[in-house]
Protein backbone atom coordinates (compact mmCIF):
# COMPACT_ATOMS: atom_id res chain seq x y z
CA UNK A 1 0.00 0.00 0.00
CA UNK A 2 1.60 3.38 -0.56
CA UNK A 3 0.70 7.24 0.07
CA UNK A 4 -1.16 9.72 -1.93
CA UNK A 5 -1.86 12.82 -1.36
CA UNK A 6 -4.38 14.21 -3.45
CA UNK A 7 -4.51 17.99 -4.13
CA UNK A 8 -7.91 19.41 -5.38
CA UNK A 9 -7.50 23.04 -6.67
CA UNK A 10 -10.64 23.34 -8.67
CA UNK A 11 -12.40 25.92 -5.88
CA UNK A 12 -15.70 25.44 -7.86
CA UNK A 13 -17.94 23.00 -5.99
CA UNK A 14 -18.80 21.32 -9.05
CA UNK A 15 -15.69 22.34 -10.86
CA UNK A 16 -14.41 19.68 -14.00
CA UNK A 17 -11.66 18.70 -11.97
CA UNK A 18 -13.01 18.31 -8.43
CA UNK A 19 -15.75 15.60 -10.22
CA UNK A 20 -12.46 13.59 -12.34
CA UNK A 21 -10.77 13.40 -8.97
CA UNK A 22 -13.08 11.87 -7.02
CA UNK A 23 -13.17 8.86 -9.45
CA UNK A 24 -9.10 8.86 -9.42
CA UNK A 25 -9.82 9.22 -5.45
CA UNK A 26 -12.10 6.01 -4.73
CA UNK A 27 -10.30 3.64 -7.31
CA UNK A 28 -7.19 4.27 -5.53
CA UNK A 29 -8.55 3.49 -2.23
CA UNK A 30 -10.29 0.62 -3.86
CA UNK A 31 -6.40 -0.39 -4.56
CA UNK A 32 -5.70 0.05 -1.22
CA UNK A 33 -3.95 2.88 -1.02
CA UNK A 34 -3.97 5.47 1.70
CA UNK A 35 -4.97 8.64 0.25
CA UNK A 36 -5.31 11.96 1.47
CA UNK A 37 -7.01 14.25 0.09
CA UNK A 38 -6.55 18.11 0.28
CA UNK A 39 -9.11 20.55 -1.13
CA UNK A 40 -7.90 24.01 -1.31
CA UNK A 41 -11.34 25.66 -1.19
CA UNK A 42 -11.85 24.31 2.33
CA UNK A 43 -8.16 24.67 3.36
CA UNK A 44 -6.76 26.89 6.06
CA UNK A 45 -3.23 28.47 4.83
CA UNK A 46 -1.70 31.95 4.27
CA UNK A 47 -2.10 31.70 0.00
CA UNK A 48 0.19 34.61 -0.61
CA UNK A 49 3.00 33.70 2.27
CA UNK A 50 2.89 37.16 3.78
CA UNK A 51 6.03 37.12 5.24
CA UNK A 52 8.21 34.96 2.90
CA UNK A 53 9.31 31.91 4.38
CA UNK A 54 9.08 33.43 7.75
CA UNK A 55 5.31 33.08 7.49
CA UNK A 56 3.85 30.57 10.12
CA UNK A 57 2.17 27.75 8.47
CA UNK A 58 -1.11 26.95 9.74
CA UNK A 59 -1.43 23.19 11.67
CA UNK A 60 -3.27 21.94 9.16
CA UNK A 61 -0.69 23.22 6.59
CA UNK A 62 2.09 21.41 8.53
CA UNK A 63 -0.03 18.07 8.87
CA UNK A 64 0.43 18.35 4.93
CA UNK A 65 3.75 18.97 4.85
CA UNK A 66 3.86 16.15 7.34
CA UNK A 67 1.76 13.49 5.30
CA UNK A 68 3.61 14.48 1.89
CA UNK A 69 7.13 14.19 3.66
CA UNK A 70 6.00 10.39 3.46
CA UNK A 71 4.13 10.19 0.20
CA UNK A 72 5.18 8.16 -2.56
CA UNK A 73 2.63 10.13 -4.72
CA UNK A 74 1.67 13.34 -4.93
CA UNK A 75 -1.12 14.06 -7.62
CA UNK A 76 -2.58 17.29 -8.69
CA UNK A 77 -6.11 18.40 -10.30
CA UNK A 78 -6.62 22.01 -11.15
CA UNK A 79 -7.87 23.54 -13.99
CA UNK A 80 -5.97 26.16 -16.30
CA UNK A 81 -7.59 29.62 -16.01
CA UNK A 82 -5.38 32.35 -17.92
CA UNK A 83 -2.60 29.40 -19.40
CA UNK A 84 -1.47 29.17 -15.77
CA UNK A 85 -2.05 27.36 -12.37
CA UNK A 86 -5.35 29.25 -10.09
CA UNK A 87 -3.92 31.47 -7.97
CA UNK A 88 -5.03 29.17 -4.75
CA UNK A 89 -2.54 26.48 -5.70
CA UNK A 90 -0.06 28.96 -6.67
CA UNK A 91 0.19 29.58 -2.85
CA UNK A 92 0.28 26.14 -1.79
CA UNK A 93 2.99 25.62 -3.63
CA UNK A 94 4.64 27.88 -2.12
CA UNK A 95 3.52 26.43 1.60
CA UNK A 96 4.30 22.79 0.67
CA UNK A 97 7.95 22.97 -1.22
CA UNK A 98 8.96 24.61 1.81
CA UNK A 99 12.99 25.87 1.56
CA UNK A 100 14.97 23.50 3.72
CA UNK A 101 12.55 20.56 3.56
CA UNK A 102 12.06 20.27 -0.12
CA UNK A 103 15.03 21.50 -1.38
CA UNK A 104 18.07 23.56 -0.68
CA UNK A 105 19.99 25.75 -2.09
CA UNK A 106 22.34 26.17 0.69
CA UNK A 107 23.29 23.06 1.10
CA UNK A 108 23.36 21.80 -2.40
CA UNK A 109 19.88 19.76 -2.12
CA UNK A 110 17.87 20.25 -5.11
CA UNK A 111 17.02 18.82 -8.60
CA UNK A 112 18.94 15.45 -8.66
CA UNK A 113 19.77 15.75 -5.18
CA UNK A 114 16.36 16.84 -4.14
CA UNK A 115 15.10 16.14 -0.83
CA UNK A 116 12.06 14.50 -2.20
CA UNK A 117 14.02 12.29 -5.03
CA UNK A 118 12.26 9.25 -5.39
CA UNK A 119 8.51 9.97 -5.43
CA UNK A 120 6.03 10.45 -8.11
CA UNK A 121 3.96 12.66 -9.28
CA UNK A 122 0.51 13.15 -11.37
CA UNK A 123 -0.39 16.42 -13.17
CA UNK A 124 -4.21 16.38 -14.06
CA UNK A 125 -5.41 19.75 -15.75
CA UNK A 126 -8.12 20.94 -17.83
CA UNK A 127 -8.71 23.83 -20.01
CA UNK A 128 -12.06 25.81 -21.58
CA UNK A 129 -10.14 25.92 -24.96
CA UNK A 130 -7.70 23.85 -26.97
CA UNK A 131 -3.85 22.40 -25.46
CA UNK A 132 -2.90 24.22 -28.55
CA UNK A 133 -3.32 27.39 -27.21
CA UNK A 134 -1.80 26.14 -24.45
CA UNK A 135 1.24 24.86 -26.29
CA UNK A 136 1.41 28.64 -27.64
CA UNK A 137 2.43 30.18 -24.21
CA UNK A 138 5.10 27.55 -23.66
CA UNK A 139 2.47 25.04 -21.72
CA UNK A 140 2.70 27.64 -18.86
CA UNK A 141 0.07 25.70 -16.75
CA UNK A 142 1.85 22.72 -16.94
CA UNK A 143 5.53 24.06 -16.51
CA UNK A 144 4.42 26.28 -13.29
CA UNK A 145 3.46 22.75 -11.84
CA UNK A 146 7.08 20.65 -12.60
CA UNK A 147 8.94 23.36 -11.73
CA UNK A 148 8.69 22.47 -8.12
CA UNK A 149 8.57 18.86 -8.33
CA UNK A 150 11.82 19.55 -10.21
CA UNK A 151 13.34 21.65 -8.03
CA UNK A 152 12.65 19.04 -5.18
CA UNK A 153 14.12 16.05 -6.73
CA UNK A 154 10.59 14.56 -8.74
CA UNK A 155 11.24 13.67 -12.22
CA UNK A 156 9.19 10.60 -12.35
CA UNK A 157 6.04 12.91 -13.38
CA UNK A 158 3.04 11.73 -15.70
CA UNK A 159 0.58 14.58 -16.99
CA UNK A 160 -3.03 14.31 -18.43
CA UNK A 161 -4.66 17.22 -20.09
CA UNK A 162 -8.29 17.87 -21.02
CA UNK A 163 -9.16 20.28 -23.21
CA UNK A 164 -12.24 21.84 -25.03
CA UNK A 165 -13.87 21.28 -21.89
CA UNK A 166 -15.94 24.80 -22.48
CA UNK A 167 -17.33 24.06 -25.76
CA UNK A 168 -21.43 22.87 -26.19
CA UNK A 169 -20.13 19.63 -27.84
CA UNK A 170 -17.32 17.19 -26.08
CA UNK A 171 -16.81 14.06 -24.84
CA UNK A 172 -19.87 12.23 -22.88
CA UNK A 173 -19.13 11.23 -18.96
CA UNK A 174 -18.04 7.91 -19.48
CA UNK A 175 -14.95 8.52 -21.58
CA UNK A 176 -13.57 10.90 -18.86
CA UNK A 177 -14.27 8.07 -16.19
CA UNK A 178 -12.75 5.78 -18.55
CA UNK A 179 -9.54 8.15 -18.69
CA UNK A 180 -9.66 8.40 -15.14
CA UNK A 181 -9.53 4.56 -14.45
CA UNK A 182 -7.25 4.13 -16.76
CA UNK A 183 -5.00 6.73 -15.23
CA UNK A 184 -5.76 5.45 -11.65
CA UNK A 185 -4.35 1.74 -12.99
CA UNK A 186 -1.31 3.04 -14.30
CA UNK A 187 -0.46 4.75 -11.16
CA UNK A 188 -1.26 1.57 -9.41
CA UNK A 189 1.15 -0.08 -11.50
CA UNK A 190 3.89 3.07 -10.68
CA UNK A 191 3.45 2.64 -6.97
CA UNK A 192 3.95 -1.32 -7.25
CA UNK A 193 6.83 -1.23 -9.40
CA UNK A 194 5.69 -2.80 -12.37
CA UNK A 195 6.60 -1.97 -15.57
CA UNK A 196 4.50 -0.94 -18.36
CA UNK A 197 3.91 1.19 -21.36
CA UNK A 198 0.97 3.35 -21.20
Amino acid sequence: MARILVVQADSRERGTMKRLSGIYITKMQELQHEVRVVDLAKLDYDKTLSKGYKTERTPEMLAINAFAQQADLLAFFYPIWFANVPSALKGFIENLFWVGETYSFRTKQYLLKGMWRGKKARIVYSMGGSEFYHYLFGWSGYRGMRQPLWLSGIFSIRRTSFDNMDRTKHKPAAFYEKKMLKMAAHDDRRLRGISQHV
